[in-house]
């Protein structure tokens, strides 16, 4: 038998394979877009909220955990449609350059439809905009765009293909979320009647559920009871879920972040709060800590949240159906995400609010607030403008039936939405802009195979001042005017560990690399902009900016330390206090306080502090974070001990460590007993294994759990006391017999035991308080044997 020349069937194949590919349909694009909704409304990602048409896009397709958008609605709408930073295309504020929500992108950044056209697409959009132009003159070949955000029942401004329509009478039935979906609809039946030969690409850009709260009264009704419970317990619950489904396993998170209690809106509305009345409040404080009035009245409104939310997914699930009964559902790509996450915005826009009018309707004007915000941001941490994980991270879900096989899986890889427009091209066979500088996001493609990876180099962020950036597993991310916080994402991504006092090398890496693309962004987003306009925005930049009034310092999270006739100041970018007596005492004798931290010290130790000062003493402390007694942190220490010395104040201070400032202390007499005059304690922590156990303090020290178990002999200052004892160094502590935050055995009683085993018992006094636990009775912070025992040493 002969066979064909191997090479010539070889040849056949591939070019019989190459035909087929060429004639495939292109796959169909939904690109769906939610307006302030949180990482965790949808049920799909541990939601209460009935999403029944979202959650079945995930069940047939990809989530994605650690996706990620620019804190902000405008931006991101720009990166999504163009695959830049917001920066880059001048979208979003670049001191120097007009830029922002009112910037002009270069001609070089084409929005997607663009792209999309010239291989076959017809391109619609519907719904929100906020790019600078118009759809149809940026690529869309129809548009339906409601420009009006402040009025889902009656908008004023909508344009259709960019031609301006009547505005909406009031009570004719009209509720915008359900008007887009109509849309949406109509043009798909057109497409399919008049253009079935070509894909097409929908980007359906929902206001739901951006304030005002605005929605249906039989969408209210289902949510009316299911929030009175209030907002931890709903963010508890959410957070169960989310562990159950297996949903952050893989995303570095393990507990939930930190309610910031003290952290407001972003923004002053000082009249906000007296229209809403008084079941507004614009903290999230406490439930339990509200009116019944303020209970009733914060869970009318994130009921409000859950059923414009309800009305999109059931919208949602009329475009589905619709492209189901075109026969186009196995080749379409539907994506869907957030803008940003949920927003603790507070204001009164528009028509106004009316306190008399149903909460939801026409005439009331209501926003989520910090207090849902939070919940629905969960895990993670802040809110919609912030560049923490709550401001920026967003469900990200992808089905494709014919071309992603995953049903239900995740995705850990991060991403961003600059990588949408480089994913979308890729698979409808389109090409970016020849003469368009390198776009920096990734094609998806790779991950929607199991084995596949997205390397980006870095993930940056800057809005309202807020900077980050991620690289590998690090972030480092700055509020405006604060300094940088450094957090690795491996194992936590609840950004509840602050590495940058003990990590300053990495933060450095991280921080010289945002400077350089900030520096890199600014150069492109001003090549092509005449030298007049460059000039003209200098000097706007160089006057002098409008000093922040009383009530918009308030809405920034802010230091709540009680100090006494104190120097607030900066030492190695950390912030130290130094509280002053009138009159120094011989030698100028100091307490070094720990834990200095934004809430310490407080209130309850006042009287203490008093004492110190009425006797000459003074009292000062360095803010190094939640260091729990790290080596890395000393250089911090070392610096505020060397300005106390520079300033001519003693050389033996005595160290005074509260609670886990106990660990604070201690380590750092082990270090230097020669420079220690004593320590005293209220309840202190000297064993890092129970108090706050390995798996926190790991990462402070920059070592595995194992290791720092491991290596206790050298790092645990419980395990090296023994040097204390030697050294003569005198102690003075109080301690209750019922603590079971900081155990006494393990702790306090541990470090008399090993005084006296080393022939010092006489140095140490352990006050033991019966009855009482690790709390705030006053007998602890009123001790008159501390108080003297501090005086007498530290002169």
């Amino acid at each position: 038998m002969k066979f064909p020349n191997l090479t010539c069937l070889i040849a056949t194949v591939l070019l019989a394979s190459s035909a087929a590919a060429a004639d495939a349909p292109k796959p169909n694009i939904l690109l769906i877009l939610a307006d302030d909704l949180g990482f965790s409304d949808l049920g799909c990602y541990g939601g209460d909220i009935e999403t029944p048409n979202l959650d079945s896009l995930a069940e047939n397709g990809l989530r994605f955990t650690q996706f990620y958008n620019t804190a902000r609605c405008w931006p991101t709408r720009g990166a999504l449609m163009t695959g830049y930073y917001a920066q880059q295309i001048r979208r979003d504020d670049l001191p120097g350059i007009p830029s922002g929500g009112n910037g002009i992108r270069p001609d070089w950044a084409e929005l997607l439809p663009e792209r999309l056209r010239e291989v076959g697409y017809r391109s619609y959009h519907t719904g929100k905009w906020h790019i600078d132009g118009m759809p149809l003159e940026n690529g869309f070949d129809h548009s339906y765009y409601i420009k009006d955000q402040g009025r889902y029942f009656n908008p004023k401004v909508l344009y259709r293909d960019d031609v301006k329509l009547p505005p909406v009478e009031k009570d004719s039935g009209f509720y915008a979320t359900t008007s887009l979906a109509d849309y949406v609809v109509e043009v798909l039946k057109e497409h399919q009647r008049d253009h079935a030969d070509a894909p097409f690409f929908e980007y359906l850009a929902f206001a739901a559920p951006h304030f005002p709260l605005h929605a249906l009264p039989e969408d209210i009704a289902i949510y009316r009871e299911k929030y009175r419970e209030g907002w931890e317990s709903i963010r508890a619950k959410r957070w169960r879920r989310q562990q159950q489904m297996g949903l952050l396993a893989g995303a570095g998170v393990s507990e939930m972040s930190r309610t910031e209690r003290d952290l407001g809106p972003p923004y002053n509305f000082p009249d906000a709060l007296e229209i809403l009345g008084p079941g507004e409040v614009n903290l999230p404080v406490p439930w339990d800590k509200l009116t019944d009035e303020q209970k009733h009245f914060q869970s009318d409104k994130m009921a409000i949240h859950a059923a414009m939310i309800h009305r999109m997914d059931i919208e949602i699930g009329r475009v589905f159906e619709q492209i189901k009964a075109m026969g186009e559902w196995d080749n379409t790509i539907v994506m869907f995400l957030s803008d940003n996450g949920a927003s603790a915005e507070m204001m009164v826009r528009d028509d106004g609010h009316d306190p008399s009018a149903s909460l939801g309707s026409a005439a009331t004007y209501l926003c989520l607030g910090p207090g849902w915000s939070t919940s629905s941001n969960t895990p993670f941490r802040r809110h919609k403008t912030w560049t923490h994980e709550g401001g920026i991270s967003t469900p990200f879900v992808v089905s494709w039936p014919k071309g992603i096989p995953a049903r239900g899986e995740l995705r850990n890889n991060p991403g961003h939405v600059i990588d949408v427009v480089p994913t979308l091209l890729e698979l409808a066979g389109a090409k970016p802009l020849a003469e368009a500088p390198p776009a920096p996001g990734k094609s998806l493609v790779p991950v929607f195979e199991n084995d596949g990876a997205v390397d980006h180099e870095s993930l940056w962020w800057f809005h309202d001042g807020h900077k980050a950036i991620r690289m590998g597993d690090w972030k480092a991310v700055a509020p405006e005017g604060e300094p940088w916080e450094l957090y690795d994402l491996s194992v936590d991504r609840d950004e509840s560990t602050d590495l940058a006092p003990s990590r300053p090398e990495k933060l450095a890496e991280l921080v010289s690399a945002w400077d350089a693309k900030f520096a890199e962004f600014k150069d492109l987003a001003s090549r092509d902009l005449p030298e007049a306009a460059l000039k003209k925005e200098a000097a706007k930049a160089s006057r002098p900016q409008k000093m922040m009034t009383a009530k918009e310092m308030a809405l920034k999270p802010h230091r709540t330390q009680v100090l006494m006739n104190a120097e607030t100041f900066e030492l190695n970018g950390r912030p130290a206090f130094l509280m002053k007596p009138k009159q120094n005492a011989a030698g100028k004798p100091w307490v070094f306080y720990g834990p200095t931290l934004p809430k310490y010290p407080d209130q309850n130790e006042s009287w203490m502090h008093q004492q110190f000062l009425d006797a000459g003493i003074a009292v000062a402390g360095i803010d190094v974070g939640e260091a729990y007694g790290s080596p890395l942190v000393f250089p911090h220490f070392e610096a505020l001990y060397a300005e106390m010395v520079k300033r001519s104040y003693s050389k033996t201070p005595v160290l005074l460590g509260r609670s886990r400032g106990g660990l604070w202390v201690s380590s750092w007499a082990l270090a230097h007993p020669d420079r220690v005059a004593g320590i005293a304690g209220i309840y202190p922590v000297f064993d890092y294994t129970t108090y706050p156990g390995l798996k926190r303090a790991a990462p402070v020290y920059g070592v595995s759990e194992d290791e720092l178990e491991a290596r206790q002999d050298e790092l645990n200052p419980i395990r090296c006391a023994a040097k204390l004892a030697d050294a003569k160094v005198p102690v003075c502590i109080i301690h209750g017999i019922d603590d079971t935050v900081v155990p006494l055995a393990a702790n306090s009683a541990k470090l008399e035991e090993i005084y006296r085993a080393h022939g010092s018992a006489d140095l140490i006094e352990l006050i033991r308080v019966e009855g009482q636990g690790h709390n705030l009775w006053p007998g602890f912070f009123h001790s008159e044997a501390l108080v003297d025992f501090v005086v007498e040493h530290a002169k």
